[in-house]
């Protein structure tokens, strides 16, 4: 008997530690104009005017004017959103189009 609950106790363990039981976490949104976006790395300045750098790897989907584009090809003083994950992993950073949202807020 001893030996069962034992196992059962293992297994349940084992279980359990396969399940992926971490909370997820909330995606933040930073909103700023391009300082500077080269080797890797982008420079915004936010709304209230402070400079972030976001270290930007290869899985970082980047979309400029609803294409796929490039880190590098984002230009000084674009608009732009950046997403991060987790301790501040980037995970998208779009253009932000004035025109297109302003026909579609309506």
């Amino acid at each position: 008997m001893r030996s069962q609950v034992s196992f059962i106790a293992t297994l349940v363990m084992a279980t359990l530690g396969c399940l992926n039981l971490t909370p997820a976490v909330e995606p933040r949104i930073h909103n700023g104009t391009v300082v500077s976006a080269t080797n890797g790395q982008l420079v915004l300045k936010d709304t209230s005017g402070k400079e972030q750098t976001h270290l930007v790897s290869r899985e970082t989907k980047v979309t400029i004017n609803g294409r796929v584009g490039r880190l590098e090809e984002l230009k000084m003083s674009t608009r732009v959103r950046v997403t991060t994950e987790g301790s501040d992993k980037v995970v998208s950073i779009a253009t932000i189009d004035d025109d297109k949202y302003l026909l579609t807020a309506n």
